[in-house]
């Protein structure tokens, strides 16, 4: 099992939102739809969900904004209108 960051992104600043035990980062995907579909539901215009694999600490930047890996795969949800 891998662990996955799940990062809610706003206009004024990004949060950890949950971290999720998964083999693939399709599979986390999936929880992440299955689980918490009332909270993506829920986004406001420009706002958005990254899902990805944890390489160590999560890190962020003066703006509250995270340090995204350099490398491997993400998924975006983003909510556009």
């Amino acid at each position: 099992m891998e662990k996955f960051y799940v990062i809610k992104r706003t206009i004024g600043k990004d949060e950890q939102f949950i971290v999720i035990d998964a083999m693939s980062l399709d599979e986390a995907d999936a929880i992440f739809l299955v689980r918490h579909k009332g909270d993506k539901d829920a986004m406001k215009k420009g706002e958005e969900f990254l899902v990805f694999e944890a390489n160590g600490e999560l890190k962020f930047d003066e703006n509250n904004r995270v340090e995204l890996p350099i490398k491997g795969e993400m998924m975006i949800h983003k909510k556009l209108s």
